[in-house]
């Protein structure tokens, strides 16, 4: 179950995990380098992400996996170098780690995929990081319908007469 959703300031799927969590009412948090601007300006003053004082890029990205259960990677193709890293340093600090690549697989697949790994990983804070938007990219909308959609489906299991999560039951 999602209880919470960590993520930066990062253009793409890192911002649209925060203005999700906003709208969805999810508790959230995470880690950008200190001072730092979006492309829009300073984030709202609602979004609860603190400034590292370190602007190593592999700091900011390694207290987000520290105050996750896992890491959730969205891209538009395969993976950067940055997200590669990104990755290995969450296996370095034994957290779970998905890439669900949005070129591959609809966005519905995608959704239960991450449901499935959150529920067979018992995941209940996810660092949601991913692509930042480039040319027709959408991954910033695609970001948000995805935690919408794991959301829905939450609410609506919960809805199930008799409803356990069976892997906890």
């Amino acid at each position: 179950m999602l209880k919470k959703i960590i993520a930066g300031d990062q253009p793409g799927a890192e911002l649209a995990a925060l203005d999700a969590a906003i709208r969805l009412d999810i508790p959230h948090e995470g880690w950008s380098y200190k001072g730092r601007k979006t492309k829009k300006g300073v984030l709202p003053e609602q979004t609860k992400v603190n400034g590292i004082g370190n602007s190593r890029f592999y700091e900011r990205i390694l207290q987000n996996i520290t105050d996750s259960d896992g890491i959730v990677i969205l891209t538009k193709g395969s993976l950067t170098i940055g997200l590669k890293g990104a990755m290995d340093l969450a296996g370095k600090h034994n957290k779970r780690s998905l890439h669900v690549d949005l070129t591959k697989c609809k966005l519905n697949h995608a959704i239960s995929s991450i449901r499935k790994w959150m529920t067979n990983n018992d995941i209940e804070a996810v660092y949601f990081t991913g692509s930042k938007p480039t040319g027709t990219s959408n991954i910033y909308d695609e970001t948000v319908q995805i935690i919408e959609g794991i959301c829905r489906t939450q609410r609506e299991q919960e809805k199930l007469p008799g409803f356990q999560d069976e892997e906890k039951g």
